[in-house]
């Protein structure tokens, strides 16, 4: 860690003015992709629904579209607040540690974007296929309950790399998670059941399912990267051994 230690005082100060730039930047995009939000509504509507489109009040179009607008925005500012924390994270960093957050940050947005995408084009569809019909009564809550499993999926496909860069920066180790594998599921349930999106369960069900795939793809590539680095170190120490040995012959 090559960087100058800083107070609390100094950090606290110095993560304020970052978030400060991301919330400017966020006030900055945000008019600009309110105004392209109608077309933007529109266009997702002919692909989820393809019937006419209902919105029962003012406010609800307005709120709908202010809401769109802020997903829409974080999306396209999220690669500037990744850069900011990393930023903020990198004096408490080794180099290897920071190399391996390059790699893998810019790989983990186009995996988010891929999850959005995917999510829209072909899962939200799909679930809508088994809806009652009572989300198309409202352009507000058909487009909302869209965008929590587009969401949900996306934020899914980020888990592998959660559990493995909380144990690598030793926020919460592996053995930890595995412990707390019953507790985090319960978690989940309580939350994602509770969740505004409802489409007969069915979207509910994919999602925890999703989650609970992901989280264990998560804590199986750890484990293996751990059991790998285990026998990397003892084939090491066996041929340090080794060469002692015969250096006292």
């Amino acid at each position: 860690m090559e960087d100058k230690e800083q107070s609390l005082l100094e950090h606290l100060a110095e993560l304020r003015s970052r978030v400060r730039r991301v919330f400017i930047l966020l006030l900055v995009f945000m008019p600009v992709v309110f105004i392209f939000s109608p077309k933007i509504i529109k266009l997702l509507w002919s692909e989820l629904v393809g019937e006419e489109m209902f919105a029962f009040s003012v406010t609800e179009w307005i709120f709908l579209n202010l809401s769109l607008s802020l997903v829409f925005t974080l999306i396209l500012i999220y690669p500037y607040l990744m850069l900011e924390l990393y930023l903020f994270a990198k004096p408490g960093l080794y180099e290897n540690e920071r190399n391996f957050l390059k790699t893998v940050l810019i790989p983990s947005y186009f995996l988010f974007l891929f999850g959005i995408i995917f999510a829209f084009k072909f899962l939200v569809p799909f679930l809508y296929k088994f809806s009652y019909g009572e989300e198309f009564f409202s352009v507000g809550r058909t487009l909302g309950n869209a965008v929590n499993i587009a969401f949900f999926f996306a934020i899914s496909l980020q888990i592998p790399l959660a559990v493995y860069l909380l144990d690598r920066f030793k926020i919460v180790d592996y053995d930890t998670m595995k412990k707390l594998r019953l507790p985090i599921y319960l978690l989940i349930v309580m939350l994602i059941l509770n969740s505004p999106t409802n489409l007969s369960g069915i979207s509910q069900i994919l999602v925890l399912i999703l989650f609970g795939a992901m989280f264990e793809l998560g804590l199986l590539l750890v484990g293996m990267s751990k059991r790998y680095k285990h026998s990397k170190k003892v084939k090491s120490n066996a041929n340090s051994d080794r060469r002692s040995g015969r250096s006292w012959l």
